[in-house]
């Protein structure tokens, strides 16, 4: 299987990679795969101490299964599935996907931070670009 992994985590500001990866994919005849990573084990920015997010994962896993089904349909004919991973290290999840369905590249938005935002919080896109074997694709804010 090939095609494009798009990322997601349900915010506004990463879909703002789904029109600019929906022109691509018709362009390059290739389909889409959605992924959003759902974190099992968060940890509190700076410390690495586990932090309680999530009162029911299993019911936070659900509901972002239901919203990732709603993105798939509304990005069309192109996007061929949609699906929530569970792990503890996001960008090692995304490249771990791209690596099983041997895609042809990942797609992601970047949030823009920098500084102290940055090194608290780190940068999934940054890991992803270092850990992938195939072209990652970035969509950085507009500024």
């Amino acid at each position: 299987m090939s095609g494009i992994v798009l990322t997601t985590d349900l915010s506004e500001e990463s879909q703002r990679a789904f029109a600019p990866v929906r022109n691509l994919a018709e362009r390059a005849d290739q389909d889409v795969d959605l992924v959003a990573v759902f974190e099992d084990l968060p940890l509190e920015p700076g410390t690495g101490t586990p932090m309680p997010v999530y009162t029911d994962p299993e019911e936070h896993a659900r509901a972002w299964s239901a919203r990732l089904d709603e993105l798939k349909a509304e990005f069309g004919p192109r996007c061929r599935s949609a699906k929530v991973l569970r792990a503890a290290d996001v960008a090692d999840a995304v490249v771990g996907y791209a690596e099983e369905i041997a895609a042809e590249c990942i797609a992601m938005a970047t949030h823009g931070r920098s500084g102290l935002r940055r090194l608290l919080l780190g940068s999934v896109a940054e890991v992803v670009t270092r850990r992938s074997k195939v072209p990652v694709v970035l969509y950085p804010p507009a500024n």
